[in-house]
């Protein structure tokens, strides 16, 4: 789906289709939930965030005036993610607490191997660039899609996007930066 066809769906959905969600949702999940990954460290609670975004958009949508719907939600997932993370930080340790994997340095994910790269990037790259690989590598998003989305240059999301695959690939190999 394009910048077009989704900005589309996102108007079909402000007239009250609710079947444009569904398009809007499988365009836009994997980014915003990359987005609630990286602050979290946690699936389950990116997971969380997610949902707990598209709420928010999705009865928020009368508000969205712009042309950039993925900047838009993102900057909902960005904001939930560090507020959970916030109202989680500042929870009393309990029995049960400390194992559910929301503490800092307590990331307990049982399918760490299919995360395994994405947290390598998490850790690796500073927010743009981990944005810009989740969005050209694993979103399926076209570079031009990324730049329009991130507000920068397409050369500037090339470059970026070939810099951070070298990286990623180094460290795979056991170089390092």
């Amino acid at each position: 789906m394009s910048d077009k066809a989704l900005e589309k769906a996102v108007v079909r959905l402000k007239n009250g289709d609710d079947r444009a969600f569904d398009h809007i949702y499988d365009k836009t999940y994997k980014v915003v939930f990359f987005v609630a990954f990286r602050i979290l460290g946690n699936k389950h609670a990116a997971e969380d965030v997610v949902q707990d975004t598209y709420l928010k958009a999705v009865s928020n949508i009368s508000a969205y005036d712009s042309d950039n719907f993925v900047a838009w939600i993102t900057t909902i997932a960005r904001n939930n993610a560090l507020n959970e993370y916030n109202r989680t930080k500042r929870q009393t340790a309990t029995d049960f607490s400390a194992e559910d994997g929301y503490r800092e340095g307590n990331f307990s994910m049982p399918d760490e191997d299919s995360f395994g790269l994405i947290s390598l990037a998490k850790n690796l790259l500073d927010e743009t660039d981990y944005k810009i690989v989740i969005m050209c590598s694993v979103a399926g998003y076209k570079r031009r899609e990324a730049a329009k989305a991130l507000d920068m240059p397409i050369s500037t999301v090339s470059y970026r996007l070939k810099q951070s695959l070298e990286l990623l690939a180094r460290h795979v190999k056991g170089g390092s930066k």
